[in-house]
């Protein structure tokens, strides 16, 4: 595999690492005031980056119909629903325990990628989405010892959520499909707006409350929720967006269920906790399938 060929991988584990760190704020906020609350706010942030840095970077590219109902409604079910059941989970279960169930993401998209796309699944990268699926049940595993039973209807909304999310991917590469120009500013731009009509179909009044909370919290609070809302958004959606281009999605896909190990590491950093046995094997089991999804396509 050729150094460019790396590049859309290199860029989902960054767009990764963004939403990761951010869902820990993303995490406190549902908590401390709602999981919709921090969705808008977040969604809102993300559209107004996505149009400046479209009319700075990018021309307009014409779409049919067809490519921007696929848009639009890839941001009102993955943006606007889908996380809003995954921001509900994030308030009782935190966010590491959560983005477990992104392990299931890859099975998904690789029946898309193969029936929509043209798309097949070597034997290494078989082995690939193995061996990160295996790293996220050893996680599973960790946390499951240290804080007893799951919660299942919490575990419930955080399947449904990420179920959401992975139908927003594909309408939104179905979208790629159709035009190969089309910029990845454009692109998230679209689906932000798809996601804010959500909003205000869902409840009118929802932006204004929104501005007026922003108004009366502390400078400190204010600042980390804008600061989220940018990093695990904006940042976030850009990157995994222009990866989405060009990669092969059930790979591409793998790599999203290293979050919560991203979001453990994390947690293990802010309470000075060593990370035990568990958790090493499980980042063993990480660069394993890293390395297997980069071996030649054959066999």
């Amino acid at each position: 595999m050729s150094s460019l060929a790396y590049f859309p991988y290199l860029l989902a584990i960054g767009a990764n690492l963004c939403f990761g760190t951010a869902s820990i704020a993303f995490s406190r906020f549902s908590v401390s005031h709602s999981p919709g609350w921090i969705n808008q706010l977040k969604v809102s942030v993300a559209f107004l980056g996505f149009i400046v840095a479209f009319f700075l970077l990018e021309s307009y590219v014409s779409l049919t119909f067809t490519a921007n109902a696929y848009l639009l409604g890839s941001g009102f079910i993955g943006l606007c629903v889908g996380d809003l059941f995954l921001f509900r989970a994030f308030a009782t279960l935190g966010p590491s325990r959560t983005l477990v169930l992104y392990s299931f993401q890859p099975f998904l998209l690789a029946v898309y990628g193969y029936f929509f796309l043209g798309q097949t699944l070597t034997l290494y990268q078989d082995a690939a989405i193995f061996c990160m699926i295996a790293c996220v049940l050893t996680f599973l595993w960790e946390r499951n010892r240290v804080h007893g039973k799951f919660d299942i209807a919490a575990f419930s909304l955080a399947f449904l959520g990420i179920l959401l999310d992975a139908v927003g991917v594909m309408l939104s590469r179905q979208a790629y499909e159709t035009n190969a120009e089309l910029g990845s500013f454009q692109v998230n731009a679209t689906r932000a707006l798809g996601a804010l009509m959500g909003f205000f179909l869902l409840n009118p009044k929802s932006f204004y409350s929104l501005f007026n909370d922003l108004k009366v919290m502390e400078k400190k609070e204010r600042t980390l929720a804008l600061s989220a809302s940018f990093l695990g958004t904006f940042i976030s959606l850009s990157l995994y967006l222009r990866a989405l281009k060009t990669a092969h999605v059930a790979t591409l896909t793998a790599i999203s269920i290293t979050l919560p190990i991203w979001v453990s590491l994390i947690e293990h950093v802010r309470l000075q906790v060593w990370p035990n046995r568990y958790l090493w094997f499980a980042f063993f089991l990480f660069l394993l399938g890293f390395t297997f999804m980069n071996l030649p396509h054959s066999p």
